[in-house]
């Protein structure tokens, strides 16, 4: 689980990193969940579709109960 909620901006490199990431954990049957994130930041995975691709929660508490 990764607390995001101090992220202010990603940008496209930041989304790769969160790509790579992804794939790599796929590959070995794991899987990555993000939690906490700002609107604003949360609209920028949504329309990048990378909300479709990695688990996201609005709180840890949230997160951790799913896992």
């Amino acid at each position: 689980m990764i607390d995001l909620s101090r992220l202010d901006y990603v940008s496209s490199a930041g989304l790769r990193v969160f790509l790579v990431a992804a794939k790599r954990m796929r590959s070995k049957d794991g899987k990555i969940a993000l939690c906490s994130l700002q609107d604003h930041v949360q609209q920028v995975f949504d329309l990048s579709g990378f909300s479709s691709i990695v688990s996201i929660y609005a709180s840890r508490e949230d997160g951790i109960k799913a896992l």
